[in-house]
């Protein structure tokens, strides 16, 4: 079972429909994967700059992966 805190797992939910699945992997890239593309997709402005949600998802995916690393 993958380390994610409440706030994580709470993120997770909200954004994806298969949350459950991604938390109970094993393998961190199940939710580092899709939430990179994730954040590719939405969290940037015009001129490609993170917004603010920007700035929120990917200080949870770098707590995800550093929570996770081997």
């Amino acid at each position: 079972m993958l380390d994610l805190n409440e706030e994580q797992k709470k993120f997770l939910v909200e954004h994806f429909e298969n949350a459950e699945e991604m938390m109970s992997s094993e393998d961190v890239n199940d939710i580092l994967l899709p939430l990179d593309a994730l954040i590719t997709y939405q969290g940037f402005d015009d001129d490609y700059f993170l917004t603010r949600w920007g700035k929120k998802a990917q200080r949870i995916y770098d707590e995800i992966y550093t929570q996770n690393a081997d």
